[in-house]
C-alpha cells in the first residue's frame, strides 16, 4: 500500500510539471529542424564583435558591426577606437562599398565588389546565414555536424570549412559567438560580443 501511494504521488508530480522540466529527450536532428525553422524567420538583427581576416601571410584585424533587415544589410569593419575602416551597404540588387577616405564603389554583387576592391574572396551572401548558425540554402551542404542541442558544430559548403566553437543565449534563440571559417589560404575568425534583435 505504501509503495502504491508513493508511486501515485510521483505520477501526480510528474504530470503537473511543465514540459520543459520533464526532460523529454529529442534527437539532435529533430532539435536541429526546429532550430533551423526558427532561425530562418530571424530576418532583423544586429551584431557587434571583432574579426581577423587572414589571406596568406597578410592579416586584417577589425571591429565588426552588422545590421540586417531582411535582404538589406550594412556591414562595418572598423579600425582601433572605431577609427577608419570600410562600410558595405547592400541588398539583392546592389552593393556599395565606402572606403576609409569616403570613396564609394558600386557593383551588383557584393562578393565581386569585395574581391575587386580589396582582393579578398568573402562570401557575403552565405555569411548572412552562416553567422546565424544555419547553412546557406543556395549551395550544397558537404558536411553538417550537430551537438546534442541540435546546434551546428561543423559545416562545409563549397570548400568553406566553418567551425562553431561556442553559442550564447539570444532571446528565444541560441546564437553563435565564436566562428572559425577557412578555405585554402583564406581564414576568417569571428568573435561576436553582442547580438541584438531589432524590429
Amino acid at each position: 500500500m505504501k509503495l502504491a501511494a508513493i508511486l501515485a504521488v510521483m505520477l501526480m508530480v510528474t504530470a503537473c510539471a511543465p514540459l520543459f522540466q520533464q526532460h523529454v529527450k529529442s534527437s539532435p536532428e529533430s532539435l536541429w529542424q526546429l532550430r533551423h525553422q526558427a532561425l530562418i524567420k530571424l530576418e532583423h538583427w544586429q551584431l557587434q564583435g571583432r574579426t581577423v581576416i587572414r589571406q596568406g601571410k597578410e592579416a586584417f584585424n577589425a571591429g565588426l558591426r552588422w545590421q540586417q533587415h531582411r535582404n538589406s544589410y550594412q556591414i562595418k569593419l572598423e579600425g582601433p577606437f572605431s577609427q577608419g575602416g570600410i562600410t558595405l551597404n547592400g541588398d539583392d540588387k546592389q552593393a556599395v562599398l565606402t572606403l576609409a577616405d569616403g570613396k564609394e564603389l558600386l557593383a551588383s554583387d557584393a562578393e565581386v565588389l569585395i574581391k575587386q576592391s580589396l582582393g579578398i574572396p568573402l562570401p557575403i551572401s552565405a555569411l548572412r546565414n552562416w553567422i546565424r548558425g544555419i547553412p546557406d540554402a543556395s549551395i550544397n551542404i558537404d558536411t553538417l555536424e550537430l551537438n546534442a542541442k541540435g546546434q551546428i558544430t561543423h559545416l562545409v559548403q563549397q570548400d568553406w570549412d566553418i567551425s562553431y566553437l561556442r553559442y550564447v543565449p539570444f532571446g528565444i534563440y541560441s546564437m553563435p559567438d565564436k566562428i572559425f571559417i577557412n578555405k585554402q589560404d583564406m581564414s576568417l575568425r569571428l568573435i561576436i560580443t553582442r547580438w541584438k534583435d531589432v524590429p
